[in-house]
């Protein structure tokens, strides 16, 4: 097996999404990049690779000579990114190996249980790795790339949305009607199923964005 070494810029990109997923650095402020820089342990060029790269897909906003801001995240930002994921999904979905799906189901199924086993703020994590688990036999590297980058817009939202213990139960459910409808090769269903999961009351969103 090969074994590859990541780059530092991602390495520190994926660290410092983490941090504005879980709310580490307040809304509508500034990145202080020298003390983001020291605490990571970083020099600040690759730091402002990583931060360069957040602002592109959406997640920092990159003023001219004022430095990263994380933006607030808006109903409006949320409710009309959600669609697009979920019709990619789709479309990674039907594209899917039906004898991969199949044989994924109890994998499926285990990590829609363990949903409602972890603490809630980990539960958008667990979300993710059903996704992911789901979608793996895809072969569109452009399309997964595309998901990722839709999904990376709306992060901080998924681990606001994901604190309500009645929200993590309607995933798991979810979850598992997409695996059910999967495992009866149903995949109208399962894409129906999948579509919905993507769908969110607009009650939901203005609770969650505030």
């Amino acid at each position: 097996m090969a074994i590859t070494k990541r780059p530092l810029r991602e390495q520190i990109r994926d660290e410092v999404l983490a941090r504005l997923v879980r709310g580490d650095y307040p809304v509508g402020e500034r990145i202080n990049e020298g003390d983001l820089a020291e605490n990571l342990g970083v020099s600040r060029t690759p730091l402002r690779e990583a931060l360069a790269g957040l602002a592109q897909e959406g997640v920092l906003e990159l003023r001219p000579n004022r430095g990263f801001w994380l933006s607030p995240l808006t109903v409006d930002e949320v409710a009309e990114t959600y669609p697009i994921i979920g019709a990619l999904e789709v479309v990674a979905l039907r594209s899917c190996d039906i004898k991969v799906l199949t044989a994924s189901v109890p994998k499926l199924n285990e990590l829609a249980q363990r949903m409602l086993d972890v603490p809630p703020a980990q539960a958008g994590e667990i979300d993710d790795q059903w996704h992911d688990e789901l979608l793996k036999s895809c072969q569109n590297k452009r399309l997964m790339q595309l998901i990722k980058a839709q999904k990376t817009v709306v992060h901080r939202y998924e681990y606001a949305y994901f604190t309500n213990r009645k929200r993590i139960m309607r995933a798991e459910t979810q979850h598992r009607m997409i695996a059910k409808a999967i495992l009866e090769r149903d995949m109208d269903r399962a894409a129906g199923e999948l579509r919905a999961n993507w769908t969110v009351d607009p009650g939901v969103l203005r609770e969650t964005t505030q």
